[in-house]
């Protein structure tokens, strides 16, 4: 029998988490904060092998992904076009012999570890966001103000 859990806790830390980079940028008449944050996503399925000659025993497989993202907010007011996934690290993956729940505290723990491991390479990457993302407002800008004297 196969049950299968999913922790999707990034939109809870996305709110309480406090943000790895953030800049402030100056784009045409508009102030821009750029926060970026450093999300774990966490699933969890609980196998149970079953053999006929002994009790089975549940095995819980987990797998980790940890992403970089970027939320933009302009004047208190965020501005979901130019929020996004940046960076995705390698997968982090593992079993523990028994229940999802018992292992639960031993999975966060790895997962945290596996997140400071990784929160010097996940400000670099924040920081080279920058470019990208004054390229993207370039952009939009461009569209914008090309649209406008087309109707005009």
């Amino acid at each position: 029998m196969f049950l299968t859990i999913a922790s999707q806790f990034v939109a809870a830390l996305a709110a309480a988490a406090t943000p790895v980079h953030s800049a402030e940028i100056s784009h045409g008449a508009q102030a821009y904060t750029a926060s970026y944050h450093a999300q774990p996503a966490v699933s969890l399925r609980e196998v149970e092998p079953r053999f006929a000659n002994r009790n089975a025993v549940p095995v819980c497989r987990w797998q980790a992904d940890l992403t970089v993202s970027r939320v933009v907010a302009a004047q208190g007011q965020a501005v979901p076009a130019f929020g996004k996934a940046i960076h995705r690290f390698a997968p982090l993956s593992g079993s523990y012999a028994g229940s999802c729940a018992a292992a639960r505290s031993q999975i966060d723990a790895q997962v945290a570890r596996y997140a400071r491991a990784k929160a010097t390479e996940s400000v670099a990457i924040a920081k080279q966001d920058r470019a990208v993302l004054v390229d993207e407002m370039d952009s939009v800008r461009a569209l914008t103000v090309q649209g406008a004297k087309q109707r005009g």
